[in-house]
Parts: structure tokens; sequence; C-alpha cells
């Protein structure tokens, strides 16, 4: 089973928007990969350890309200812990970020990125150096 949709808003002030465009402000796709890392850490209590198929579909712009729903891949035999067990290789996880409907000139409600990402097994430590 896979946890709730997380609800997520993008700060209206904050440095990285100034440079990022000029005269158009959006949110970098790092930071949007980085609070989709920190929310999977916290919904499936474990690290990430690679995420893949990043696809960014519109712009997100400061002050953006989303929703970031976990996914279940299409099964892929050479993928190997697909099937979620604990005690197995790490597990491939689909998400995608959505907009809410703006009526303050904001991105349309639909898809702003989607991608898969990879947990740590759950009998193993993980660390980055």
């Amino acid at each position: 089973m896979l946890p709730p949709p997380v609800k997520l808003r993008v700060p209206d002030a904050a440095f990285l928007h100034e440079e990022h465009f000029p005269g158009a402000p959006c949110v970098p796709g790092s930071c949007l990969l980085e609070a989709v890392s920190r929310a999977a850490v916290q919904a499936f209590g474990r690290p990430v350890i690679c995420m893949a198929q990043a696809r960014f579909r519109q712009f997100v712009p400061p002050g953006c309200a989303c929703r970031l729903v976990w996914k279940r891949p299409a099964a892929d035999p050479s993928s190997g812990g697909v099937s979620g067990r604990d005690d197995g290789p790490p597990r491939r996880v689909g998400w995608q970020l959505v907009a809410a409907p703006a009526a303050d000139g904001g991105p349309a409600a639909g898809r702003l990125a989607e991608g898969e990402l990879w947990l740590a097994p759950a009998d193993r430590e993980t660390t980055c150096d």
C-alpha cells in the first residue's frame, strides 16, 4: 500500500527565484527533486538511493501549491524488488507532482513533473559520502 499524497507549497519569496529566471521566476528542477527525495524518506522511512526518469512538464512558479502522488510503476522483470518485499533489493516507486487549480495565474491543474525513485532495502543502512 502506498502512502497518501503529500501537499507541497513552494515559498513565494526565496533567494533562488531571483536568478532562475529573471523576469519569469520558477523553481529549479534540482530543488523539486530534493523535495521529492525528502518527502519519500518521510513517507517510506528509507533513504532514496537513486532517482530516474525525471521529466518536467511545466515550469513551477513561486507560490505554487501542488500534491506529490506516489505511483506503483509497471512491473519490470529485470528490476528485481518491484514486489516491494522488505527483505529484497531496493524498491522502485513512481511519483508525480500535480498542480492544484490556480486562479492567480499559476500553472493549470495537471502534471508538473514525474519520475521514479529507488529506496534502500529496509535491512541495510545506506550513507552517502
